[in-house]
């Protein structure tokens, strides 16, 4: 009899994710773990502002036109150097690869589906160490993260077999 072998499905989004088992495909999927990253889902003026509504201030960055430094207060109108939403779902991306990592030290599953958005799933990718990228068998450009359980496993059963 052949050896059962197990796959994980990360269905996710850049704010949430939740990570189903199948173990064959006449079982259902079972929800392995569930993540939360609210950061993500934040307004970008309301991540990279204090409660002054600035930036803090300092170093080369915080000279003001006058040719003094920045204010304790910060400086007020400045554009991000990186786009805040891009760093929250950066740090997301490096939680769900530390998960999918783990589970591969542990041996828990042989190989990986992942669905997200087209932008997250890159990130997601650039993001996974090359021992999971192994195991990664299929991944769908599309966002089912709010979809319930039932029609998560419908729509990724299908597009495994198309």
């Amino acid at each position: 009899m052949p050896e059962q072998t197990t796959t994980w499905i990360l269905v996710c989004d850049a704010s949430r994710a939740r990570l189903f088992a199948e173990t064959g495909p006449t079982r259902g999927f079972s929800i392995v773990d569930a993540f939360e990253h609210p950061s993500s889902r934040e307004r970008a003026r309301d991540l990279m502002a204090d409660a002054n509504g600035r930036k803090p201030g300092g170093g080369a960055r915080g000279v003001g036109g006058n040719g003094r430094q920045g204010s304790a207060y910060g400086r007020p109108g400045a554009e991000p150097d990186t786009d805040p939403k891009d760093v929250e779902a950066m740090k997301f991306a490096r939680e769900l690869a530390d998960a999918l990592e783990k589970g591969i030290d542990a041996h828990v599953y042989e190989a990986l589906v992942i669905a997200a958005p087209p932008r997250f799933l890159g990130l997601l990718k650039e993001t996974i160490s090359d021992k999971v990228r192994k195991r990664l068998t299929h991944t769908m450009a599309k966002d089912l993260s709010l979809l319930p359980p039932r029609d998560i496993e419908k729509r990724v059963r299908a597009e495994r077999v198309a």
